[in-house]
This record gives structure tokens, sequence and C-alpha cells, in this order.
């Protein structure tokens, strides 16, 4: 039966200006996802978004399968603009120096950001097709469900994409609520593996957020 492997990135730079690119750690995790699939890998199609770090993590990953097949990369598998979504939270962080600035004298600059991005995440979610967001909720919604819908039920694939993607699908299967899908999203592990198999015509859950391949590594779980 086909499957369809949703792999979120490997973790990336802790610059939030420059974020897309992944860390060294965030390479050395998918190695290690590949080392721990290899032995069992089949033909795939593969795919990511076309996102630096996702890019980087297929390729990654790719490079060290038997067989793989050539990626394509499609923008709808692409994660939400979370700067967007903050800044319209804060506006005055359109400016990126004045968030940098602000951050900086927090004692912990990351919980802090993280704590104005759940806010930021809940606004955005209520807030239906605000027309000052890059993409509202819905939009987002609809463009990965496109994209899920697209694969072929025939066969196995591989999308190397995002925490917010992955979430938004997982909620779709599960018929959860947009709230629940962004609880779902800060919990979801870098190079984590979430999967789904066709049933009746659509796709269904069958693995949440799987992280075996790191038992051996276990310092090397990480979110952001």
């Amino acid at each position: 039966m086909a499957t369809v492997y949703l792999v979120r990135h490997g973790q990336a730079s802790s610059n939030l200006l420059n974020y897309d690119s992944l860390s060294d750690l965030g390479q050395q995790q998918i190695l290690h996802l590949a080392k721990f699939y290899r032995p069992s890998w089949k033909a795939a199609a593969l795919h990511s978004g076309t996102l630096t770090r996702q890019r980087q993590s297929e390729q990654l990953f790719s490079g060290h399968m038997v067989e793989a097949s050539t990626s394509n990369a499609d923008a709808r598998w692409n994660e939400f603009d979370f700067l967007d979504i903050v800044r319209q939270h804060r506006p005055e962080w359109e400016d990126p120096v004045k968030m940098q600035q602000d951050l900086s004298r927090e004692d912990h600059p990351g919980r802090a950001f993280l704590s104005v991005f759940r806010g930021a995440l809940e606004r955005w979610i209520d807030g239906g097709t605000h027309e000052h967001y890059t993409e509202s909720w819905t939009d987002f919604n609809a463009r990965t469900a496109a994209a899920l819908a697209e694969l072929d039920a025939e066969k196995t694939h591989w999308v190397f994409t995002s925490g917010g993607v992955i979430s938004a699908l997982i909620s779709q299967a599960l018929k959860l609520d947009a709230a629940a899908a962004m609880r779902i999203n800060l919990g979801l592990h870098n190079a984590s593996v979430t999967t789904l198999r066709p049933q009746r015509g659509q796709w269904r859950m069958q693995g949440i957020n799987q992280v075996q391949h790191f038992m051996d590594q276990p310092d090397w779980l990480t979110f952001h």
C-alpha cells in the first residue's frame, strides 16, 4: 500500500531573520534519518517545498539513498510566513532591527519570541481571510490540502516540508480544528516523520511525529 512520509526539515538557523538554512545539527539530523531508513528503502517519489531548509533536507536525505528518484519542488509545501504573522501581531516589529533589539533585552530571547509567536498564531487562525496577512489560515490550509490531493495514491512519497504544513494535514485527516493544528505544530520535532495512507479515497493517519531514529541520539531532538 502506498504511504506518504511527511518529514519536517532539520533544525534551522537560530537567526530569526536568516532562518531559512539548516544548522550543522539540522544537517546531522537528516543524515541520521537517512541512515535509519536506508536498509528498508524502496523506490519512492521525492518532494519538497521551495524553501532552502526544505530543499537541503531532501537533498541530504536522497543523496544517501539507493535508487532515489528525481525530486519535485513545489511551493505549496512551503511553510507559512511566520515573520509576517508575528508582525501583524506586533506592528512595532515591522522593523526587524527593532524586533532583535527587543528580544535581546529579554533574559531568554527564544522563549520570549515563542510566547509572542503563540499569540500571533492564535490571532492568525481566528482571522479568517484577514486581508493584511500575506496568506490567511484558510488559504494556507487549502493549498496544503491541494498539494496532498495531487499525490498519486498508488505510489510511495517522501515529502520534505515544515511543521505548519504537517500539522495542517494532520488536522485535516483527523478532522481537528485550526487551534488543535497549531498546538500540534509546536510539538513537532525536527526531522520527525508523519505518515499517511490512502483509505476509501481519503488519506488516513498512520503515525505522527515519529522519532524512533533518534533513540540513540536523544540530545538531537529539537523543535525549531
